[in-house]
């Protein structure tokens, strides 16, 4: 059985470390980790070390790292994922899946169909708990890198934002092509529309930056569908997945 995972920022060579608090109640109540227990710790900057639980109390947790190991590797595809923020826990999964599929940084962007409840998003309201959700499931999935939640943008924003690499919309709209292959770059940024869609007009700015507007397929996904099966097939295509 694989030993726990925890991410620990201050992670390093012969750190002593001290867990916070979500990260020691899952030790201590969750998992039931106890004194002794052999651990993994790890940066999410891409770094990973075995450690050691030196106290496990209702005060505190904390564990000295012994060594270094080898993290697992990265794709060799730099992804970012630029969706239109969801409401409710729809954000928190595409957030979740898209960390265990690989993405680097992920891209909050508000367009003009954005839903009324996932707006406050502009001014910060979910960074906190976006940033725990992608950390967790670094954790779960044997990442030693934690993708970066940037802060909300808006669609202008998105647009002026300089990026070397392919500039990929994923749109329902029927009759769009699908992803070309080549040229292979090393790195994507992927938009992902609303619930509700893209306005014409912000496709036709999207395309006039540069943007491919290109096919998901023949059914219209929801939109955390849509940011899921999109940096899949990138991955596929491109990086570590086929």
């Amino acid at each position: 059985m694989s030993p726990a995972r925890f991410h620990l920022r201050e992670a390093a060579p012969g750190a002593r470390l001290v867990f916070p608090e979500h990260s020691a109640h899952h030790a201590r109540e969750v998992l039931r980790l106890r004194a002794g227990a052999g651990v993994c710790v790890f940066d999410g900057a891409g770094s990973e070390f075995e450690a050691v639980l030196e106290q496990v109390t209702r005060r505190a947790v904390t564990a000295r790292v012994t060594r270094s190991v080898r993290p697992r590797p990265e794709s060799p595809l730099r992804v970012l994922l630029a969706l239109s923020p969801l409401k409710g826990d729809r954000m928190e999964l595409a957030i979740q899946k898209a960390t265990e599929l690989g993405v680097t940084e992920i891209w909050p962007v508000i367009t003009a169909r954005t839903d009324a409840a996932a707006r406050p998003a502009l001014q910060g309201s979910r960074q906190e708990r976006w940033d725990k959700v992608a950390s967790g499931a670094a954790e779960q999935c044997g990442r030693a890198v934690v993708p970066r939640v940037i802060s909300a943008m808006t669609l202008e924003d998105l647009l002026r934002a300089p990026f070397e690499g392919r500039r990929i919309t994923f749109w329902e709209t029927p009759g769009r092509p699908a992803l070309a292959t080549e040229p292979r770059p090393a790195a994507a940024l992927a938009m992902v529309g609303p619930a509700g869609g893209f306005e014409g007009w912000e496709a036709e700015q999207l395309a006039t930056a540069g943007f491919e507007l290109v096919s998901l397929g023949p059914r219209i996904l929801r939109a955390e569908t849509a940011a899921i099966a999109a940096v899949t097939l990138l991955q596929v295509v491109w990086g570590d997945l086929a």
